[in-house]
């Protein structure tokens, strides 16, 4: 059964009106299947959390924690009932669906199955997980989100922004203004501030529920834009994964726990699935601001990794899609699973230098050879 939480239905979730508050756009015609190429729709993804939840083998609840600018159900989706809350979110950008297909999948383990997984994570965990945060955007196959091209704010990192908004920056609102202009000092405008309206709704529906929350951690999965490849590392070949923990200095100073805890589980991911289906993993080139969800939520006081697959799906295909999905899914598995039986306390957290950084040459399947990534 459902639950709907009982939050403010105004865009971003904010108290006050702000100098740019809207009403909820209609929604455009989404783009057909077959033109998103994805596995899941938003509908889908509701049919399938609501089919768990009838088959589940033990605690499953569904939560409605908000909704999108067109009005899509923002669903977290609880299994298990163990101690240790742990939170996934997918899709944030709405044409990276790899995580959406593998959460679900291993969301249908969790909680249908009797795996050693399964029974693990459910008497030791709750599992949060919220997919396809960015429901507008994925109808459209579109990274940021629906806002309306006439729709301004000023944005303290980035100046007066128009349009859609990107998801996975915008995960700074719950944080104080103070802390913001001198962990980012270089980045952050304090006389812009905090603006009164998130323009990611779906993204502050995910920090009303989470950072009150304070799960042992929080999973981001993404996908990368292109398809990366070479380096001193597996040279000629494509890099399947790369991750990233959160790296932000004062959110390394307010947290070194979750610090500590990110770089192991980043070691737990690079051990279980280097080499499996083929995979190469690397570090990820992320940035340091905490606009951005992996630093925000270690400034929040939790573990925060990124995982991003390589190429999106309209570049490598539905094939390749499939050995993507073992990919991540091995990956979530080594930190359900280290979290579950404490084996992840037993890793050295600095053998994330053993991690191979990711480099910057890319390639799509049309082009003839290997070119440099732009600026």
């Amino acid at each position: 059964m459902r639950t709907r939480r009982n939050t403010l239905k105004m865009l971003g979730g904010i108290v006050g009106t702000g100098a740019f508050a809207t009403n909820v756009v209609s929604a455009s015609d989404p783009l057909p299947r077959e033109e998103t190429k994805r596995f899941y729709t938003h509908q889908d993804v509701q049919d399938e959390l609501d089919s768990l939840q009838r088959r589940a083998r033990g605690a499953f609840e569904l939560e409605d924690i908000g909704d999108s600018l067109e009005g899509r159900e923002l669903t977290v989706a609880r299994v298990g009932s163990g101690d240790t809350d742990v939170f996934f979110t997918t899709e944030q950008h709405g044409d990276e669906p790899t995580g959406t297909n593998a959460i679900l999948e291993d969301l249908r383990e969790i909680a249908t199955t009797n795996t050693p997984l399964a029974r693990t994570v459910r008497e030791n965990l709750t599992v949060h997980v919220l997919p396809m945060h960015n429901p507008d955007g994925a109808m459209r196959n579109q990274r940021r989100n629906a806002r309306p091209d006439d729709y301004t704010w000023e944005d303290p990192y980035f100046g007066e922004q128009s349009g859609p908004a990107d998801p996975n920056r915008q995960h700074y609102f719950n944080l104080d203004e103070e802390f913001l202009a001198d962990a980012d000092e270089d980045e952050f405008d304090p006389d812009v501030g905090i603006p009164d309206e998130n323009p990611s709704p779906e993204t502050q529906a995910m920090l009303d529920y989470v950072v009150p929350l304070e799960p042992e951690w929080v999973a981001d999965l993404h996908t990368q834009s292109f398809m990366y490849h070479g380096g001193d590392y597996n040279p000629g070949d494509m890099h399947h994964s790369s991750n990233y923990w959160f790296i932000n200095e004062g959110a390394v100073d307010r947290n070194p726990e979750g610090h500590e805890l990110s770089r192991r589980m980043n070691v737990a991911m690079y051990d279980r699935a280097d080499g499996f289906a083929n995979a190469a993993v690397t570090v990820y080139p992320g940035g340091t601001t905490l606009n951005i969800a992996r630093n925000a939520h270690g400034a929040y006081g939790y573990g925060s990794i990124l995982n991003e697959m390589t190429g999106q799906i309209d570049d490598r295909g539905n094939r390749m899609e499939g050995q993507m999905v073992r990919i991540m899914r091995e990956e979530n598995a080594a930190l359900l699973e280290g979290t579950a039986d404490g084996s992840l306390d037993d890793l050295d957290p600095d053998r994330v230098e053993e991690i191979p950084d990711r480099g910057d040459a890319w390639w799509w399947p049309w082009d003839e050879g290997y070119r440099p990534e732009p600026e």
